[in-house]
């Protein structure tokens, strides 16, 4: 082939990329198919990297993963702390309504979900808690708590995967233990990893390991010593968010002070994030030392936000002026709304793309709402053949399709 004719077909391929690359993962999986060529485009990992990390959407609410549980009845009873997690997409339309698609319940190998136990003298199976922690590139990972396994799963190439159990502890941890999980994408090595924060709460010490993608096993972050610190890992709607090569979650960092020859226990909420590439960790004083405190991501910057329940019912969002400082100065108040005292809902457990829509849900648990933080309007989020009277929407995170694998590289 001539040089000139090489020339061309690069620039061809290069063309066709720039149009791929805005394709939903339905169409390039179809696409696979029509040649060798387009074929080898779409699995490389060049590819896949540069449509995960693609802007193309021009709605600036962005789409949102939902987990939410479904109530499973036994004899007639509702038999709710048995819920099972289902997954629903929600993008908004130029209509102001809400395109929903349901995702369903994540392809456990083996019936791995299902835990036994006994109830009135009959053995019978339940699905145990799993929570989404984080959406990062497409990937979703997700904790089961009580077998402390972690997964990682792409609902839109239906790829799900187990990953290796993790290192055991050191001997000297006691049995009261919290594990913590986070997810990411190391953006200098280009390879995806799972944060594991154990906190011993009788001696109150964290082991921290990683899990590496692209070696496919964990080992432990030595040079981390995260100080004596409890991660939100129930307490709120969302563990974490993962932006910019960071995971950052909402602690309770636990300190002693002297006063005239006397020592105090003190606490402060603070926000932690958790550098994937230098796989050290920044603690941020938080804005407020409210409870009831979620971070997420707004713009690609970092937002906080709280809410007062139940005598003073208002949101509060602020922005972080620049992550390199650790002082209170360095988070701005973007909005201050009041919760209608008529409407009985919980604070935010999620907010948009732009950071003007908040997500809500009611106070019992039912029902979903879309709050804007701007003119306090808020709207009931129907959804098609779903009824919240056996449905509780729990966890969100800001979600884009992609067809990264959930599998180490080959």
């Amino acid at each position: 082939m001539e040089e000139g004719s090489k020339g061309d077909l690069f620039l061809v391929d290069d063309l066709l990329i720039q149009i791929l690359v805005w394709l939903p993962v339905i169409s390039l999986l179809r696409f696979k198919t029509v040649c060798k060529s387009w074929r080898s485009i779409i699995q490389s990992s060049d590819f896949i990297h540069r449509h995960a990390t693609f802007n193309n959407d021009d709605n600036k609410t962005g789409t949102l993963i939902f987990q939410s549980s479904h109530c499973i009845k036994e004899m007639g009873k509702d038999m709710g702390r048995f819920y099972v997690p289902h997954f629903f997409v929600l993008s908004s339309c130029s209509s102001n309504g809400w395109l929903y698609k349901y995702l369903g319940v994540p392809p456990y190998p083996r019936g791995e979900p299902l835990a036994r136990f006994e109830l009135s003298g009959q053995v019978l199976e339940r699905h145990r808690p799993v929570t989404m922690v984080a959406s990062c590139h497409g990937i979703i990972c997700m904790h089961d708590i009580f077998p402390r396994d972690i997964a990682l799963w792409n609902p839109a190439t239906k790829h799900f995967r187990v990953l290796p159990k993790s290192l055991p502890l050191p001997e000297v941890f006691g049995k009261l233990q919290e594990d913590y999980v986070g997810f990411g994408f190391d953006t200098e090595t280009k390879d995806y990893k799972v944060l594991l924060i154990t906190y011993d709460a009788t001696k109150m010490k964290n082991a921290v390991q990683v899990y590496s993608m692209r070696t496919n096993s964990w080992r432990w972050c030595v040079d981390v010593d995260l100080p004596a610190t409890r991660c939100f890992s129930r307490d709120v709607h969302n563990q974490g968010v993962y932006l910019n090569g960071h995971y950052l979650f909402i602690a309770t960092k636990f300190y002693t002070t002297f006063e005239e020859g006397e020592s105090h226990n003190c606490s402060e909420t603070v926000v932690i994030s958790f550098d994937f590439s230098k796989e050290s960790y920044t603690i941020i004083p938080a804005p407020t030392d409210d409870v009831r405190l979620d971070v997420r991501g707004r713009d690609g910057k970092i937002v906080c936000f709280t809410y007062l329940l139940p005598d003073d019912r208002k949101c509060q969002v602020y922005a972080l002026n620049n992550d390199t400082l650790q002082n209170e100065d360095s988070w701005t108040k973007l909005y201050e709304t009041g919760m209608d005292q008529s409407h009985s809902c919980l604070g935010p457990m999620a907010i948009s793309k732009d950071g003007l829509c908040g997500f809500l849900r009611g106070s019992d648990g039912y029902g979903l709402m879309s709050y804007n933080l701007e003119t306090e309007e808020r709207k009931d989020i129907r959804l098609a053949n779903v009824s919240y009277r056996d449905v509780v929407v729990q966890r969100a995170q800001i979600y884009k399709e992609s067809l990264v694998s959930v599998y180490p590289p080959s």
